[in-house]
């Protein structure tokens, strides 16, 4: 078996960022994680998790999530009522559509949090 575990992600405001994904995603609230409490923690679907860690200087990150048809549904329903623009393609996060433009894909979207890492979602 080989999976991942976790992902860290940098954040100016870790706990605000954690929130935000688990909003989006439908995920559980946040929890505080680290020896300090000092990171939040977005737990996934088997065991996996996401942590955010606050740092002055933010590294570019590109994350994905697969996801099943109607927690994809839930997470653009979510996208929309927040206001937070997505779009179809990493190169167009605006654009408002969330078919897939992959062969042999059903739904993609791509949107940009405050940190300005770049967020996906798709289902197959």
């Amino acid at each position: 078996m080989m999976r991942v575990d976790h992902m860290q992600i940098s954040a100016k405001d870790a706990k605000r960022s954690a929130q935000f994904l688990a909003s989006i995603l439908g995920a559980p609230p946040p929890v505080p994680d680290g020896v300090d409490d000092d990171m939040y923690r977005v737990n996934l679907d088997g065991e996996s998790f996401i942590l955010f860690m606050q740092l002055e200087k933010i590294e570019f990150s590109h994350v994905a999530f697969r996801v099943d048809e109607a927690r994809f549904a839930g997470i653009v329903e979510r996208l929309r009522e927040q206001k937070v623009p997505f779009g179809n393609d990493h190169r167009d996060t605006t654009n408002g559509k969330s078919d897939d433009p992959i062969p042999g894909g059903i739904g993609r979207v791509y949107f940009i949090d405050e940190n300005q890492h770049l967020l996906e979602v798709t289902w197959r």
